[in-house]
């Protein structure tokens, strides 16, 4: 592992501490463990944001930003297994200079084999210049509408881990994913319903439940399958062989096991 890879954030990839480093990292961290005593010991933290008294860390209600909002919703179209980036919008000359070239490049399940070009060509549109290739004629008709951002990348050549990455910011699971920090941040208009909806595929996503969950966030913002097929939410449904007196019992011993676990636990916030 080399020294650049510690400019990867959040320690996905990070070399051991050395004792110096360590020792520093500790001393920094008691530091601001005091300066925030002393902080609150004059008035001068910053009072929580929050819309009313009641409002709790797993509150739904609407939140007001520092900007008035203009989108009144936020639709997030993950499309897994679309064709490769340097097939659509991304022009490669390089690439097309290298075609055949061999790699010592190594993925999880080997050397790929040598470079090869995109077989379509390329052409730019619009005021923009965006280059397009010939498959989305149509699409390219428009590209003064759109946003490309060609920064992205994955620190996985994995598919699971990328998937996690685009979803989440990182590359392995558990933790909280885009659909989840919107809805913390800027709550829901309706109480009754889940903070968001994921409408997956009949095979499902790969990676699961961890591409739209609220890693260690509250579970209320995680979101909520709408499956194709069948029942669309699972579990909405008394099952057959449990009568309505069985479930009221089992949802008043949850709720009664749930109180005495707060009453046991009362300064735990």
């Amino acid at each position: 592992m080399t020294r650049d890879s510690r400019l990867f954030p959040c320690g996905r990839i990070a070399n051991l501490l050395s004792r110096r480093e360590w020792l520093c990292r500790a001393g920094s961290g008691a530091g601001m463990i005091g300066l925030a005593s002393l902080l609150a010991e004059q008035g001068l933290l910053a009072a929580p944001q929050a819309d009313s008294p009641s409002d709790s860390v797993t509150s739904m209600r609407p939140r007001h930003g520092q900007f008035a909002g203009k989108a009144k919703s936020v639709i997030w179209l993950f499309m897994e297994g679309a064709p490769s980036a340097v097939d659509i919008f991304d022009h490669k000359p390089e690439l097309d200079a290298r075609d055949g070239d061999t790699t010592n490049i190594q993925a999880f399940f080997g050397n790929p084999g040598p470079l090869m070009r995109s077989p379509f060509a390329f052409k730019q549109y619009g005021e923009c210049g965006q280059w397009v290739s010939d498959q989305y004629t149509n699409v390219a008709k428009h590209v003064d509408k759109m946003a490309f951002i060609k920064s992205c990348y994955s620190e996985s050549n994995d598919h699971v881990p990328a998937i996690y990455q685009i979803n989440s910011g990182l590359p392995r699971p558990g933790f909280p994913t885009a659909g989840a920090w919107v809805t913390y941040g800027l709550g829901s208009e309706n109480q009754s319903l889940p903070g968001y909806v994921v409408m997956g595929n009949a095979q499902g996503a790969k990676g699961g439940p961890h591409n739209w969950g609220a890693g260690f966030l509250p579970s209320t913002f995680q979101g909520t399958l709408f499956r194709s097929q069948g029942t669309p939410v699972l579990n909405l449904n008394r099952q057959p062989m449990i009568t309505e007196q069985d479930q009221r019992a089992q949802l008043d011993l949850m709720a009664e096991l749930n109180d005495e676990h707060m009453r046991r636990h009362a300064r735990d916030a």
